[in-house]
């Protein structure tokens, strides 16, 4: 039988809490998205998915609970392209079988409730520093061509999600009605067209499709996408800015289409359940506004019942 995780909670919360780093100060805002995931990953055990085999996460990971492949019960698949693993496995759906190989990778179960899944995602990452609509910093991105594309970054979390949804097209504004989301069926399929579309566009190779890679590289797109809004992004590991391309603000490198593209995409292998959960997610909190602003919950034509 395998290990309990629930003794984790207090654990990541009390390393969470007195971190100084800025992709765990990301971790910090995700603390009680972490406590409800383990939840799920106990759970899920008795479902047969996967689980780790310690009951800590891994401390060689690029950042806290970032890649437990180290200790998960199918670490050897977790170095091996996705396209292939899952072929071996045909109808098990990826984030059950590489479940809590990080700390945003807990399988939901097999009946979607978007609406409540994207719920459950904002407060759950809304942690510590969360503040209140509009309480944050302006953040002016520098992103392939686009001018003046803003954003109130009222949560540590916001500077990668915002931009991560305005590139894929999930904002409220690029088309993609929050209302869809009330029918799972047609938000999968609305997934999947995203999907086929950027696999049209990047063509990615399986050997792309690593979830080990995948996993390590989200702190790097952090870095990236950091860069692309002018923050300072010098507390990342040397390691982390290295992959970057990140020397200092205004000498580094900006996150790309592509880089979102294949980090969503991934997602897309895993499940088209669990893309399309992100595609909720991302929709629900934030919208485009006139002037090339990102707003979010009030400020949008649909707002999920949360306070702000």
């Amino acid at each position: 039988m395998a290990l309990a995780v629930l003794p984790l909670i207090p654990l990541l919360l009390a390393e969470l809490v007195g971190s100084s780093r800025p992709e765990e100060a990301c971790g910090v805002d995700a603390a009680a998205m972490s406590m409800l995931q383990l939840e799920k990953a106990q759970v899920q055990r008795q479902q047969e998915c996967g689980h780790l085999l310690i009951d800590k996460c891994d401390p060689e990971a690029n950042a806290l609970c970032a890649n437990n492949c180290r200790f998960h019960t199918h670490r050897d698949d977790c170095y091996r392209p996705i396209p292939d693993v899952l072929a071996e496995h045909p109808g098990v759906d990826g984030y059950c079988y590489f479940n809590y190989t990080a700390f945003w990778v807990a399988y939901a179960g097999p009946v979607p409730h978007y609406e409540l899944e994207a719920v459950e995602g904002i407060l759950g990452l809304r942690g510590p520093f969360y503040r209140g609509l509009h309480t944050g910093p302006v953040l002016t991105y520098n992103f392939e061509g686009v001018e003046n594309l803003t954003t109130q970054m009222d949560s540590p979390h916001y500077s990668y999600d915002d931009l991560y949804a305005y590139s894929l097209g999930f904002l409220q504004g690029q088309g993609l009605d929050p209302e869809w989301m009330k029918n799972s069926s047609l938000w999968i399929s609305l997934s999947k067209q995203k999907c086929d579309e950027i696999q049209a566009t990047y063509n990615f190779s399986k050997e792309e499709l690593v979830l080990a890679d995948w996993l390590d590289r989200n702190m790097v797109i952090s870095a990236m996408t950091m860069c692309s809004a002018g923050m300072d992004g010098s507390l990342f590991s040397a390691e982390i800015k290295a992959e970057a391309g990140y020397r200092n603000a205004t000498d580094c490198q900006p996150v790309t289409h592509r880089e979102f593209a294949k980090h969503h995409y991934v997602k897309c292998m895993l499940g088209y359940r669990n893309s399309a959960a992100d595609m909720a997610y991302l929709n629900a909190r934030a919208c485009l506004l006139e002037g090339n602003h990102i707003g979010h919950f009030s400020d949008c034509p649909y707002s999920p019942p949360v306070d702000f």
